[in-house]
């Protein structure tokens, strides 16, 4: 009898090809189409002619750290360059400041970001060369910051849109503060400039023809 020799590649080969078959035949009974996928309403900013930043309350606690971003700078310089309308500051200004009908036709931004965090001290697990056990101490921080922003008609005081996120850092181990802060900062300012767009998001799907 003679012995057959056994040729992996060829059979992998075969099966690629029986699969590709099947998948093939398969393709042909679906249809491919692009489907919008629902959006926010984008913050209504382009209907106004005058954007005023109100009061903006910015908080930290622990207070013994002071950031060296500020959320007025975003506003005032950031968001005005996007919308391409300048952002007035006045921060005594509430929704319920007399001369806020006096304003006009006007978009009032009021709101706050807050921010909390703690440091740890943790022991942290490794294993030597020689596989023994080896506890240490680690400084670690968690991180907490919620943007509330509301926007108001300032001839009728109406509420006219709300944003509001909240992003977190937990059991990080970068002991810089100015980095962790900022980059909590840049998370919820990018979630909000998002807001500012109405593009339409599309989604490939297939379906099943008969």
């Amino acid at each position: 009898m003679r012995n057959r020799k056994f040729h992996p590649g060829k059979r992998t080969l075969g099966a690629s090809l029986i699969l590709f078959v099947a998948v093939s035949g398969c393709m042909d009974r679906f249809l491919r189409v692009s489907v919008p996928m629902p959006q926010q309403e984008p913050l209504p900013f382009e209907q106004y002619s005058r954007i005023i930043l109100g009061e903006f309350k910015e908080t930290v606690e622990p207070d013994d750290y002071a950031p060296n971003v500020h959320i007025q700078d975003f506003f005032i310089r950031d968001v005005a360059t996007l919308i391409r309308k300048p952002v007035e500051h006045i921060p005594e200004l509430t929704p319920e400041s007399s001369r806020l009908e006096t304003l006009g036709p006007a978009l009032l931004i009021t709101g706050s970001l807050k921010t909390g965090f703690n440091r740890r001290n943790v022991i942290d697990e490794t294993r030597s060369r020689y596989g023994d056990l080896v506890r240490t101490f680690k400084d670690v921080q968690n991180w907490r910051m919620q943007l509330d922003v509301v926007l108001i008609n300032a001839e009728t005081r109406q509420k006219v849109a709300r944003f509001s996120t909240t992003r977190e850092l937990n059991g990080v181990e970068n002991t810089d503060m100015d980095f962790n802060y900022r980059k909590l900062y840049n998370q919820v300012t990018d979630l909000f400039i998002n807001r500012l767009t109405s593009e339409e998001r599309r989604h490939d799907r297939f379906l099943l023809v008969e």
